[in-house]
């Protein structure tokens, strides 16, 4: 009969001294993930910053808003592309007059840059597309001055950003 630490040491030795990991499978499975990442992820349509202050209405739409100059409206600020306009917005609204002027000005200077753009590069061609972001609080009256102040500068391809329902 051996003895006990004997044994202990023989199967101590049996034992390979260094571990491998297999990482196989583990590869597998990052390789898979990937692949779903990348088919779930959606790069198509355009990608709207919303600011705080504007509530989008909710729309059934099934088509989502091309690329193009974004309007942002509220019952405060006028924004377009990002610049806030020195607009008077008590006395838009209380006027009767269809054409908001400063609004008007700063489209014709984005139709003429855009104009030239086109004219050195035929196939970056000025479409006339107007995202308007409006929030659902703003007077009809208000929207229709905006949306006829756009068309008249120019941009009559227009869009309005909505959340849609599900």
């Amino acid at each position: 009969m051996a003895y006990a630490p004997t044994k202990r040491r023989m199967t101590r030795s049996r034992r390979p001294s260094l571990l491998v990991l297999n990482i196989t499978s583990l590869l597998d499975m990052f390789t898979i993930l990937i692949i779903f990442l990348l088919k779930s992820y959606s790069a198509e349509g355009i990608i709207l910053t919303i600011p705080a202050e504007i509530h989008l209405p909710h729309s059934t739409t099934q088509s989502a808003p091309e690329p193009g100059l974004v309007v942002e409206m509220s019952m405060t600020s006028l924004v377009v592309d990002g610049r806030s306009l020195n607009v008077d917005l008590a006395s838009v609204h209380r006027s009767d007059a269809l054409l908001i002027e400063e609004l008007y000005e700063h489209l014709m200077m984005k139709t003429t840059q855009y104009e030239q753009i086109a004219a050195l590069n035929p196939n970056a061609g000025f479409t006339g597309r107007l995202v308007l972001e409006g929030d659902r609080d703003v007077p009809f009256r208000f929207l229709k001055k905006v949306l006829y102040t756009c068309g008249q500068a120019g941009f009559i391809n227009q869009s309005l950003a909505v959340f849609q329902k599900e």
